[in-house]
């Protein structure tokens, strides 16, 4: 009886024993197919992103800060002790590129304002001088053919001046419900020819 007893004992425990196994080997199963399905869901849609074309850091922003600081006069870049229209600007580039130049139209006849390159410096540039600032606050004088180097996210503080009867006939003052129409001229460094546009209005002046 003694000798049955054991050996019923010793089947128990190894019954025991193969029931444990048993639990642990279909976990480890278990987590082994929940981590290759977790892969492959991830897999497939990163992927699919990995192809596609880069998207823009960002949209083209133009903002309207306020009449607040004298940088120029319209026709030089020197204080002319009148504040000057002060415009931000936000504009991705997802390769280096250079700024060639940035304009400011307002939509009467005569009122445009630029920056950027000159090819004959002899000759006035088309258009009312702007004054434009990097995001460190350093002005950026208009550039020669290499045009101002960007790379990545650009922001720029545009300057204007108002009119006083400039050349004998263009006047000009800012007001509220005024459109501005900004255009920017740049190349790439696989030398293409770029353009970004937008506009803002001025909904909310106060003078």
């Amino acid at each position: 009886m003694k000798v049955l007893k054991t050996i019923a004992s010793m089947l128990i425990i190894f019954a025991l024993m193969g029931c444990s196994a048993a639990k642990v080997k279909t976990t480890a199963s278990t987590t082994n197919t929940e981590t290759q399905t977790s892969k492959s869901q991830a897999s497939t849609p990163q992927g699919q992103a990995a192809s596609a074309d880069p998207t823009p850091l960002t949209t083209v922003s133009l903002k309207w800060i306020g009449l607040d600081k004298d940088q120029l006069s319209p026709n030089d870049l020197k204080t002319d002790g009148q504040p000057d229209g002060h415009f931000h600007l936000t504009v991705p580039f997802n390769q280096s590129s250079a700024v060639k130049s940035i304009w400011i139209r307002y939509s009467e006849f005569g009122k445009s304002f630029k920056w950027g390159w000159i090819y004959n410096k002899n000759l006035s540039i088309d258009g009312y001088k702007m004054a434009v600032f990097d995001s460190l606050g350093n002005q950026i004088l208009p550039q020669n053919d290499n045009g101002y180097r960007v790379d990545g996210l650009a922001d720029f503080d545009l300057y204007i001046s108002e009119l006083n009867n400039e050349n004998g006939r263009d006047t000009f003052k800012f007001e509220k419900n005024q459109t501005f129409n900004m255009e920017l001229d740049y190349v790439t460094q696989d030398n293409q020819v770029g353009q970004y546009t937008t506009s803002v209005q001025l909904v909310d002046f106060n003078k």
